[in-house]
């Protein structure tokens, strides 16, 4: 596997770092996995999902999100949604991807983020997929701190929360919860602008579910403390797709790419995906 690092400049100059892993064997692959990754954690954080990517002939790029890991911007804020579909749209011309040939997959917030990519531009991808997709808030907000949040919007939107998200609700594996405590590239706080401009974002993610048309893969956690697993299922029924896949992983935490089980899981999902890009060989004449 050979591995790149890239900084790219967003449209509005903030600074992206973008991790690709490449098979060995092509100078460049004939399908290409983009990574999304959810809220306070970075693509780094994926490593592993990529390794086992590669090895079955997929070029993967993993970007960080604005505000996330190794990107620039401020910590876990932004001004308005739109700006992390601009960022994917800055990935896709840079990579210079091709959209019959490219899946992406998106994690809790990044799979908001992959699903309203989706709806807003059906003709990007060949294939979509979501892991435990925050379609629905199970984590509990004090009528307080939604109130003073909602206020400060409109006076000080870089104001900052402390994430309420228990880190044992992650996932199962002791592991990977012992690295996740002592990773410094990860935020524990995020910003009234972010929250807000996330359920502006949930909201039309259910309304325009309709727009989706694309092939979908959904896999939804069944002991997830974290986004509200009983959301997915009626989600993907309002969808388009008439290729579309339901699972509901019970027993599982939030990260399914990090629980114990979490090959198992790849293997499923990457299975589902090469059905829909069968893997093409290079030739000499590339």
């Amino acid at each position: 596997m050979r591995y790149h690092q890239v900084n790219l400049r967003a449209n509005d100059s903030t600074e992206l770092f973008v991790r690709q892993f490449v098979p060995r064997e092509t100078e460049r692959p004939h399908r290409t996995l983009l990574v999304v990754h959810g809220t306070s954690e970075h693509g780094g954080r994926y490593r592993h999902v990529a390794q086992e990517a590669v090895n079955r002939g997929w070029e993967v790029i993993i970007p960080d999100l604005r505000g996330h890991g190794k990107s620039r911007g401020v910590p876990v804020h932004v001004d308005d949604f739109e700006q992390y579909l601009q960022d994917l749209d800055t990935l896709f011309q840079f990579f210079e991807l091709n959209p019959t040939r490219t899946a992406i997959i998106g994690h809790s917030f990044g799979g908001l983020i992959s699903a309203r990519y989706a709806e807003t531009r059906p003709t990007r991808m060949a294939a979509l997929v979501l892991l435990s997709p925050l379609l629905g808030l199970r984590v509990k907000i004090s009528p307080l701190s939604y109130l003073l949040g909602k206020c400060m919007t409109f006076v000080a939107p870089r104001t900052r929360f402390h994430s309420t998200v228990p880190v044992e609700h992650t996932t199962r594996n002791e592991r990977v919860l012992r690295h996740r405590q002592q990773d410094k590239l990860i935020h524990r706080s995020i910003t009234a602008s972010w929250f807000f401009e996330m359920k502006s974002a949930l909201e039309a993610v259910w309304k325009e579910a309709p727009e989706i048309i694309v092939p979908m893969l959904t896999l939804q956690a069944g002991d997830d403390q974290i986004v509200e697993p009983s959301a997915a299922a009626p989600w993907v029924a309002k969808t388009s797709s008439r290729d579309r896949s339901f699972r509901l992983l019970k027993g599982h935490y939030h990260e399914l790419l990090n629980e114990p089980d979490w090959r198992e899981t790849l293997a499923h999902l990457l299975s589902w995906l090469e059905t829909r890009l069968p893997r093409v060989m290079a030739t000499a004449e590339g």
